[in-house]
């Protein structure tokens, strides 16, 4: 998910500085907007979008590294968050049906693993172990 996210940011600037992006986004609204307005938001939404992703995995990893419910809650709702976003990027003409499926399973398992390590929580102790 890490590595399609990194291409498809680099593909997000790589059409930004050939202009492709603006022209489309300003043929979809019938140039209605200026060109330097549509490329000021794009590049807005494109700082947006990227200081989602590292947040995004800043928080999965401290899901993953602390193993508690409290924060694969945290990831799960931020990961639906995310995928209000991704919908809201094809308003810019952004929208990447793969990275929004997997953001949908991530939210998912997220949800998945919360409920587990809750019940997890549940259980007894383990009793000591003795040695003879």
């Amino acid at each position: 998910q890490l590595v399609l996210e990194v291409l498809y940011h680099v593909v997000y600037v790589v059409h930004m500085r050939n202009g492709s992006s603006v022209m489309e986004f300003a043929a979809m609204y019938a140039m209605r907007i200026e060109p330097k307005a549509a490329e000021t938001v794009l590049w807005v939404v494109f700082g947006i979008s990227l200081v989602y992703t590292m947040t995004y995995y800043v928080i999965a990893g401290l899901a993953l590294w602390t193993k508690r419910p409290k924060q694969y809650r945290l990831f799960a709702n931020f990961g639906i968050a995310g995928i209000v976003g991704l919908i809201l990027l094809a308003y810019v003409d952004k929208f990447n049906l793969i990275i929004f499926f997997l953001h949908l399973l991530a939210y998912i398992y997220a949800r998945f693993l919360q409920g587990l390590t809750a019940s997890l929580l549940l259980l007894p102790p383990a009793p000591p172990l003795t040695s003879a």
